[in-house]
């Protein structure tokens, strides 16, 4: 085109010069009635970046003149729920250095004092820097942990693949009407330096609807206190039965290898029901292996459950379900063998199940479930209970 191409950009913290030659190089070689589609693109890429807030262009009927804008200054402050039954405020701020990316601030509070808060940046290539701080007052206070944990990590996206190069420090302490000595032969300092990786997928099959994730991490050896591999699997689906009727079926396992003859798995790193899975009919944080005291957590488990769904509105479901699962918990790298755990794990003689009636509220990117439970097996030292909160991935 012989015809000078005028572009110009409002209410955007970025330079003209980085605007036009990062998203407007080889424009001027586009025919006229090719603009508005490539423009489309332009504004989609540079809201993906986070350089503009709802962004949009317009072109001047009698100049061609072309003004890319932004309609928003890329401020936002929200909150939200989340899976582990606690509620995010977040600050976020897009643009900070005129380059895209996004500075954030989040702060959590959960039912059960849960409490942790981050910071971030994260840059236009979807690089991210963290510094996140959290913290658990026992729930129970003569019969669980405190746990205090701070994590430093630089993570990476690509596609459904995050991953995550991580150091952090840990203190797990008991208050003083803790007298268990299990518990307190399970509290002190630890450190690990690793890196993880989390991969996730929704997809829609016809009249399937699955989730799917699977997360891994590894500790590093000398530069962690205990050194393990620890992975994580979440798997959801469901299909229309008839009408309104639908069948749901989720399971989640997770393992720790140990690889220190002589250090356990640090609590803070165990997986703990109503944190990592939620078995309902049990007391949160309370489930581990059968014989030992309760509020341990576990370094293996599995849960199964099976539920039927129906819906009485447009948001609304009652739902029956049937949960069965277990956990065991290996002190130290001997007994950390997958021959010995599925043993434990799979006996009859420790396997916990339990039975509910209650509903299911659709509120957008998760489902608040209410319930009442009956605990069908569990074990003589296990804390039950008889009605069940939770808060679950949206498929």
């Amino acid at each position: 085109m012989d015809k000078e191409i005028k572009i110009g950009f409002q209410n955007i913290r970025s330079k003209d010069e980085f605007l036009l030659e990062t998203y407007f190089k080889g424009f001027e070689q586009l025919q006229r009635r090719d603009w508005d589609k490539a423009l489309e693109y332009i504004v989609e890429v540079m809201e993906r970046d986070h350089v503009v807030s709802r962004g949009d262009y317009q072109i001047d009927p009698k100049t061609d003149e072309i003004t890319v804008l932004s309609k928003d200054r890329g401020i936002s402050f929200g909150v939200s729920a989340n899976t582990d039954k606690t509620s995010s405020t977040k600050f976020q701020y897009a643009n900070p250095f005129g380059k895209g990316g996004l500075v954030g601030l989040e702060m959590n509070a959960g039912l059960y004092k849960n409490n942790n808060g981050s910071i971030s940046y994260t840059d236009r290539f979807g690089n991210a820097l963290s510094l996140s701080k959290y913290s658990q007052e026992p729930i129970i206070k003569e019969r669980n942990f405190k746990i205090d944990e701070t994590t430093f990590s630089y993570s990476f996206q690509r596609n459904s693949n995050k991953f995550s190069f991580f150091t952090s420090n840990s203190n797990v302490s008991v208050l003083k009407q803790n007298k268990n000595k299990e518990h307190l032969a399970n509290t002190g300092l630890s450190f690990k330096t690793g890196f993880s990786h989390v991969y996730s997928n929704n997809s829609k099959i016809g009249p399937f609807n699955g989730f799917f994730k699977i997360s891994n991490e590894v500790a590093f050896p000398i530069l962690s206190s205990c050194s393990f591999y620890k992975s994580n699997i979440n798997y959801s689906l469901e299909f229309p039965l008839y009408k309104e009727l639908r069948l749901k079926s989720d399971f989640s396992t997770g393992g720790i290898f140990n690889f220190s003859k002589n250090s356990m798995i640090p609590v803070s790193d165990r997986f703990f029901n109503g944190r990592q899975y939620n078995f309902e009919g049990f007391v949160d944080s309370s489930l581990t292996e059968k014989g030992k005291t309760p509020y341990l957590g576990g370094s293996f488990f599995f849960l199964y459950r099976t539920s039927l769904l129906h819906k009485v509105k447009e948001n609304v479901s009652v739902m029956a379900y049937h949960t069965i699962g277990n956990v065991s918990l290996p002190l130290d790298s001997k007994q950390t063998t997958f021959k010995s755990n599925a043993l434990k794990l799979f006996s009859t003689k420790s396997m916990r199940s339990s039975i509910g009636l209650g509903i299911s509220i659709d509120m957008g990117p998760a489902d608040i479930e209410c319930s009442i439970v009956k605990p069908l097996s569990f074990n003589s030292q296990d804390e039950t209970n008889n009605f069940a909160f939770g808060i679950n991935i949206k498929l």
